[in-house]
């Protein structure tokens, strides 16, 4: 009988155990969550800390889930040494635990960059639970925050504070805000959205130093810009807490380096989640896929093939989707790129609405799509990123007419998938084209390829 450790209990850990054993019904499996709190739902702690949701209502399962799958859930007792060759650990109690199979997911811890007087100055970071009930002492009415750092993280907890009336400043080292998810166009909407809430964000500006002042503190950006706050949010990233890792024979580049079926260097050792580094094929490049879909699908991966399953590979494509205050905003693919060598870009826009939607496509497969406020049917443009569908032979059909021809491959989306298509007669003077299921290819009608 195999014995399983899962170190980590985020979403990535628990559908490892629910995969392991849905394949092995007999074996141990050790949840090991180096947090107090039952395992809950990260992204939702910003609605606990405006108040929508109590904590218990986050919790990602419930108590008698662990209980019918027989999975030991250990709370609060996090791993201290970890001997990957051995396949040993030993937790902060003192207990001594070896096991046949092992996966990593400790997930990523926030990163702070050096700045002047951060010694001096508290600040506040928003990803545990622990970190919940600091903030919201700080969350006053009239109260000025300084948030550094407009990521996806940085804008969850920026438009929390907002709703709690808190005045918040915001700055961002890169030129725009959400660097990794948007493009240069589609980021100035979102800012435009957040000076509408009365949020001041400056791009393109980092923070040289901080000091106090009187009551308050005092914020000097690189543009010798003075930033009063009463409290501070460093939003500035996350990364791979690889502490456990470094220095063992585990194979690292920023992250664990890991296989398709999310086994690392060493044999029956796997690591799922934030923490794993993977090769981004739009991109041509490793990196960390930090994203709740993803850790959950590698989660999946990972438990089937250490009970001896078959999950097939995995393959990821970038998918988000969240608001800016009122604004819906939804990325598929390398939707950050704004520079797009041998790429064609197809945008529309309305301003006044605001609408905004850009497609990269290159070598004729869709390698990135963004939408900003019309989200409908962002899903196809997802399954045409992840299947990698040619659609070279019909790119200029499809964003004819003000992409009327892509708008008619979402309505017809079940079609595409079983058969052939017609376009609209709006579009009798181009061919009809049908689809190759064998080699996810659109061609023309009687000649698909």
């Amino acid at each position: 009988m195999t014995k399983y450790a899962i170190i980590g209990a985020g979403i990535a850990g628990i559908s490892a155990a629910e995969a392991i054993r849905e394949n092995d019904h007999d074996g141990e499996i050790l949840l090991i969550n180096g947090e107090k709190a039952p395992p809950y739902c990260r992204p939702l702690i910003v609605e606990v800390l405006r108040g929508e949701r109590p904590f218990d209502a986050i919790h990602l399962r419930d108590p008698d889930w662990y209980e019918a799958r027989n999975i030991t859930l250990i709370n609060g007792d996090p791993v201290s040494e970890f001997n990957p060759v051995d396949k040993t650990l030993v937790l902060n109690s003192g207990q001594e635990i070896k096991c046949g199979k092992i996966l990593i997911a400790t997930g990523s811890k926030p990163f702070t960059p050096p700045i002047k007087g951060l010694d001096v100055v508290p600040y506040h970071t928003l990803y545990c639970a622990d970190d919940i009930e600091r903030l919201k002492s700080e969350c006053k009415s009239g109260s000025k925050a300084l948030l550094v750092g407009v990521g996806l993280i940085g804008l969850q907890a920026l438009a929390s504070l907002v709703e709690l009336g808190v005045e918040v400043s915001a700055v961002e080292l890169m030129p725009k805000i959400m660097p990794l998810l948007l493009d240069l166009k589609a980021a100035k909407y979102a800012e435009a959205e957040l000076e509408k809430h009365g949020v001041r964000v400056q791009t393109g500006t980092g923070v040289s130093e901080l000091k106090t002042n009187g009551a308050g503190y005092l914020a000097l950006t690189d543009k010798d810009e003075e930033i009063e706050f009463d409290f501070l949010v460093m939003a500035t990233g996350m990364r791979p807490d690889l502490e456990l890792v470094e220095g063992t024979a585990i194979e690292i580049d920023r992250g664990i380096v890991v296989s398709a079926e999310m086994e690392t260097s060493i044999e029956g050792i796997y690591a799922a989640g934030d923490i794993t580094v993977y090769n981004n094929s739009i991109e041509g490049r490793p990196e960390i896929h930090a994203h709740w879909v993803n850790a959950y699908r590698q989660g999946r991966i990972a438990g089937h093939n250490m009970a001896g399953g078959n999950s097939g590979a995995y393959e990821p494509v970038f998918l988000n989707s969240l608001k800016v205050f009122d604004l819906p905003i939804v990325t598929i693919g390398a939707s950050r790129l704004d520079e797009t060598d041998n790429a064609q870009v197809f945008v529309t826009e309305a301003p006044d609405r605001p609408s905004y939607k850009r497609f990269v496509i290159r070598d004729g497969v869709m390698i990135a799509a963004t939408f900003v406020n019309d989200v409908e049917g962002a899903g196809v443009y997802h399954d045409l990123i992840r299947d990698k569908v040619d659609i070279g032979e019909v790119i200029e059909s499809l964003f004819k007419l003000g992409l009327e021809g892509i708008e008619f491959l979402y309505k017809h989306h079940d079609d595409e998938i079983r058969g052939n298509v017609d376009w609209p007669l709006s579009m009798s003077q181009i061919e009809w084209f049908e689809k190759d299921h064998s080699r996810t290819r659109w061609g023309k009608k009687g000649d698909a390829r």
